[in-house]
């Protein structure tokens, strides 16, 4: 290589890197990249394909709750629940126990949901299959 070569290759371009540390970096980050693109190719066979789960957490994803005793986090699990209407949920059942004693059921029917604000019927019918009841009378 003379000499000319020699010191373009070692002149600083910025930042205190010369030309041959950006040219190194770039093939470098190329590289990489590469290799990320690769392997996300190659997991397209994935899709459509069954993975085993434990039966403990089908069961648990399948398992009903009591919207009298369910925490916030709990009411979340059902459909068209996020957090700010799971505490409106938990707010209402505590407030009515308030007004009707500690021993009072706010929800004993499908129902009685719709007392919340932001619950009609469409909606908690959609809740139908994931909810049980405590039995007042017990």
């Amino acid at each position: 290589m003379d000499d000319s070569n020699r010191l373009a290759d070692s002149q600083d371009v910025g930042w205190g890197w010369t030309r041959r540390n950006v040219i190194a970096c770039t093939v470098l980050a190329l590289l990489v990249l590469g290799l990320i693109l690769w392997q996300w190719s190659g997991r397209r066979h994935y899709i459509g394909v069954q993975i085993p789960v434990e039966q403990e957490l089908v069961e648990s994803a399948t398992a009903t709750i009591d919207p009298n005793t369910a925490s916030a986090a709990e009411l979340t699990s059902l459909p068209g629940v996020g957090p700010a209407l799971a505490n409106q949920i938990v707010d209402y059942r505590q407030e009515y126990k308030k007004q009707h004693g500690p021993e009072a059921t706010a929800f004993s029917r499908l129902e009685d949901l719709q007392n919340v604000k932001g619950i009609g019927p469409k909606i908690s019918e959609q809740f139908r299959p994931y909810l049980q009841f405590t039995d007042p009378t017990q």
